[in-house]
Order: C-alpha cells, then structure tokens, then sequence
C-alpha cells in the first residue's frame, strides 16, 4: 500500500494534472508570509522563523518540508522584506529554493494604526527527480528506468493584506484579511522523461483577534485554491494568553483535524525579544484513505526594532 501511494504521486507529478505543486504549511499566522508576501513583518518586529513538517508519519518517503525564514520591517520607510530557504521532499521528487519577498505599506487607509499592504515574491527552485528506491507493477515503465534529472524553475508570487492594526493587547480587536496568488509564472517544468504543468495556486484569508486584558481569541477561515479539482478550506480557533502560551484547533475540508500549541518567552537574548515553540499534530479524519498523522514543529524569534 505504501509502494503504491508514492506511485500514484510520482505519476500524478508528470502527468497533466492539477493538484497542490508548492508545500503545505500549517495555516497559524505565524506563517502566511510563506503564502502571501503582502504579510512580511506586518508590525515593527524582526522575525526569524524555522519549520518542518512531516507528514504521515509511518509511511516511507513521506512528504516532508522545511524552511528557515527571515523578515524585516523598514518601519520609516513604510515598507518590509524578508527572505527564506525551502526544501520540500515528496517521493522521487524534491525541490530546494529560495524565496525573496517584499512588501510596501499604506498606512492610516480606513482608520489610525491601519494599514493595506501590497506584496511580490520571487522564488527559485531546483526540482530533481530520483526514480532510484522506487517500486511499481510495470517495472519497464520508461520513467522509472530513467536517471535522476534535475531543472530549475523560477517564478513569482503576487498579494495584498489588510490589517486593521498590528499592536496587539492595546485594548482594540484586529482584523486581518488577505489573498494572493502564487507560482503567478506557471509555464511546464521541462524534463527529458516528461513535461509537468506548473499551476498558478489563490489563497485567501481572513481572521479576527478578540483581545480582552491580557489573551485574545481568534476565529480564522483560508481557502487554498488550484483549478477546481483542489479546493482546500481551512477554519480554526485559536487562543493565546500574552507572552505565555497559545493552543489552537484547526479543521481541514480534506479532512484533516490538527491541534497546536506552543509557549511564549519574553527577553530571551535581549529586551524587546520573545521566543515562540510550537507543535502540531494533524489527523486524517476520512474514510478513503487513511494514513498516518502529521507532525509540525515550529519555532519564531522576534526582536522589536521600533
């Protein structure tokens, strides 16, 4: 049954389908800078972020990603940018990049403290095929007998955001809404054993933080979207006591169920810092396919530089 999984991935990468191309991430805050650019270092803070995901732990060469991050708020100059590392593993097939984002703010739009974020990111992955370790029916099958081969792909993103304020715990509620679009320079991944089709991939979100003295709540809905074969909504509630520890629920239309949590340090290096450690564990709640849950740990530095 494993063997044949990663088969039905493999052929579902050459083929001529659409489906999810770019890696899946848990959908905390924390982490729609990798989605849209337009929320690189949303307020005054310095961001360092690291991430790995593994999914369906109990089945070999299962997918994996991980990323390192940084962002960076020009805060005088009304603008952000940030940059990020990215491996994602599923199969045969890997991919390693680098992201570069950049995004340019309008402050006081609809009200003080406000501000409409436009965003563009440029992205540049080395894709690589090994059909080596890989088992199937037809062993003649053309592709499989083939060797290792790798391309490189660039391409871009493009996003807006909305934020009715960035200082959080100031006694005012915030909402957040955004949409992009990604891999926006689809085009085909050239490769000698085949062509596959790269398709542009919409996400949309949308939350808001109810703050009382000293936690807030958070209601969150975002929407994946990739032609209409791969259709994803995602909606969660979150809950996060300031500067000691957040828990979270999330809802997947795939059928994925997915707990977090994590802790928050304040000063850890220096004043004006904190230190955020999470973890997540998703579950396929379905009955077509079952497979093993998904662990994510998380981890963010930040430094407030205003």
């Amino acid at each position: 049954m494993k063997n044949l999984l990663y088969i039905l991935i493999f052929f579902g990468f050459f083929a001529n389908v659409n489906a999810q191309q770019l890696p899946f991430t848990t959908p905390i805050q924390d982490m729609h800078h990798f989605w849209n650019p337009a929320f690189t270092a949303p307020g005054t803070d310095m961001i360092f972020t690291g991430f790995f995901r593994k999914q369906w732990v109990g089945f070999d060469n299962a997918p994996n990603t991980a990323f390192t991050s940084i962002q960076y708020p020009f805060v005088d100059m009304n603008m952000s940018a940030g940059a990020a590392i990215i491996s994602d593993k599923t199969g045969p097939v890997s991919k390693l990049g680098l992201q570069l984002n950049y995004a340019y703010k309008l402050r006081e739009v609809l009200k003080d403290d406000d501000h409409l974020a436009f965003g563009v990111s440029a992205y540049f992955y080395q894709y690589r095929f090994n059909p080596a370790n890989e088992v199937a029916n037809q062993t003649i099958d053309p592709l499989l007998a083939g060797q290792t081969q790798s391309k490189f792909n660039p391409s871009l993103g493009i996003g807006f955001a909305y934020f009715s304020s960035t200082e959080e715990f100031a006694r005012e509620n915030i909402f957040y809404v955004g949409l992009s679009t990604m891999q926006f320079l689809s085009g085909k991944l050239l490769l000698e054993s085949g062509d596959a089709e790269r398709q542009r991939h919409y996400f949309a979100n949308m939350g808001l933080k109810f703050f009382s003295y000293d936690s807030y709540l958070e209601p969150s809905i975002q929407v994946n979207f990739v032609k209409p074969e791969l259709i994803d909504m995602v909606v969660g509630i979150k809950y996060e006591m300031e500067e000691t520890f957040w828990a979270a629920l999330n809802y997947s239309t795939v059928n994925d169920l997915s707990f977090s949590g994590g802790v928050i340090m304040k000063d850890v290096g220096g004043r004006y810092t904190s230190l955020r450690l999470g973890i997540l564990a998703a579950f396929n709640a379905g009955e077509l396919i079952q497979t093993g849950p998904s662990l994510e740990f998380f981890a963010a530095y930040k430094f407030d530089i205003d």
